[in-house]
């Protein structure tokens, strides 16, 4: 006998009152792209709402669970939490890919996008408009549970190695310039001395810092790789 398949709303412990708004949280804007048609998905709209919220109530969580932690622990933690891999994971964690409707509906989802994050955020988004804060702070806690360790929160973000490596290395610190509105949100560029730059794409100006960092170090370790010696 094989084991029984649960739907979505039965993983995450919610049935949703508004089955529109399901819907739209589970069915990226893809899909009206590549049927050409002219009704607009408002997935992207839970995406912007839902990535407020989980800033919020991973903020409250945080800033409650560690009283005597300083800013700069709270801050990195959180960018730890809702940073993409994160995200990435938990969508994973939810099998949300089996359950959403992607594209041209063959299911596939690029491996190194942004699919899986966003649409965790536009669930969020469309939990909160369905069911209030109170319990989409219940609903993310559960999500993130797992993910509230000493050695997660602690885990460095792109731009705090990127600094650590640029001042052991060239003895400078990063400078992120030009930052500049874009259709989805801000885009930066990362600079280290004259030699090394690299370009981040982000919802705010921070998620684009941290992008750019993040390609930064990819290009950084590409080059070590391929010269043979350690940055």
């Amino acid at each position: 006998m094989s084991p029984k398949k649960h739907t979505l709303e039965e993983t995450i412990g919610y049935q949703f009152k508004n089955r529109e708004l399901y819907n739209q949280a589970v069915t990226h804007s893809s899909c009206f792209n590549e049927k050409r048609e002219v009704k607009r998905s408002d997935n992207e709209k839970l995406e912007f709402l839902g990535d407020a919220i989980l800033n919020t109530v991973i903020s409250i969580i945080l800033y409650k669970r560690f009283r005597g932690r300083d800013e700069g622990f709270l801050s990195n933690a959180r960018s730890s939490l809702v940073k993409r891999e994160t995200l990435t994971a938990i969508a994973k964690d939810i099998k949300l890919d089996k359950h959403m409707s992607y594209g041209n509906g063959d299911g596939s989802v690029p491996e190194e996008s942004k699919v899986l994050s966003n649409m965790v955020e536009a669930l969020i988004g469309a939990l909160y408009l369905d069911s209030g804060i109170r319990n989409t702070s219940k609903i993310i806690r559960k999500l993130f549970s797992a993910y509230f360790t000493e050695e997660k929160l602690a885990e460095k973000n792109p731009k705090n190695i990127l600094q650590e490596l640029s001042q052991k290395k060239w003895g400078m610190l990063p400078r992120y310039k030009f930052p500049r509105k874009t259709k989805n949100g801000f885009a930066v560029m990362v600079f280290v001395g004259k030699e090394y730059k690299a370009r981040g794409t982000g919802k705010s100006k921070k998620e684009a810092e941290q992008s750019a960092a993040r390609t930064l170090l990819e290009v950084l370790a590409e080059q070590e790789r391929e010269e043979g010696t350690p940055c």
